[in-house]
């Protein structure tokens, strides 16, 4: 298997465009093929060539899903973000109305000053012009 190396290897690095990650990917296939040697002493090993291409070959497509997927999950919250969810929406909806209410009890030049602060984005100095 080791006469295939190189050529595994000149394959795989044009499929990925990197030379390092196609190092990574052949020998992570070469290992592959040497635990299921291990596993399988019987296996038939006439065709090792083929099984060294087709199994780097495999590795690359796996990875590829692999991102593919994470990819596909990061674009579906920036369509449907969670706090989209009826849940979500509901929590805040209840947090947005004790916060009112914790206002509402402040006396009324703190709670004045708290809102031109908080919500108008005056600075201290202009708040305390008015």
């Amino acid at each position: 298997m080791e006469r295939y190396y190189a050529e595994v290897l000149n394959y795989i690095s044009r499929s990925v465009g990197c030379k390092e990650k196609a190092q990574n990917i052949v020998q992570e296939a070469y290992l592959r093929i040497l635990n299921h040697k291990k596993n399988n002493p019987n296996h038939d090993s006439t065709q090792q060539r083929a099984l060294f291409f087709t199994t780097a070959k495999n590795i690359v497509i796996d990875q590829y899903r692999k991102k593919r997927k994470v990819t596909e999950e990061a674009e579906l919250d920036l369509i449907a973000p969670a706090d989209f969810e009826p849940e979500s929406k509901l929590a805040a909806q209840q947090q947005l109305k004790q916060l009112y209410q914790c206002i509402e009890q402040l006396p009324q030049k703190t709670k004045q000053a708290f809102v031109l602060y908080k919500f108008k984005n005056l600075s201290q100095h202009q708040i305390h012009r008015k």
